[in-house]
């Protein structure tokens, strides 16, 4: 899975985009975020512009697959 298969996931799942931000740009507070940072793929949540929950992936997929499960559970 990629960002772009989770994106329709979460969607189809009617999981408000409020609750995360896939793409890096516009509002990180409050919210699930997901990132690269070189070759690891970083899931956190973003509390009052901290980091919290922070957990590395070696791939995009991954940690998408983890991000779908913190979305939808």
């Amino acid at each position: 899975m990629n960002i772009s298969e989770l994106k329709n996931l979460l969607q189809s799942n009617n999981v408000p985009s409020e609750l995360y931000n896939l793409d890096g740009t516009g509002r990180k507070d409050e919210r699930f975020c997901i990132e690269r940072d070189g070759n690891v793929w970083i899931v956190y949540f973003s509390e009052r512009g901290v980091k919290t929950t922070e957990i590395e992936f070696n791939s995009e997929g991954e940690a998408c697959k983890y991000l779908l499960e913190q979305l939808t559970d």
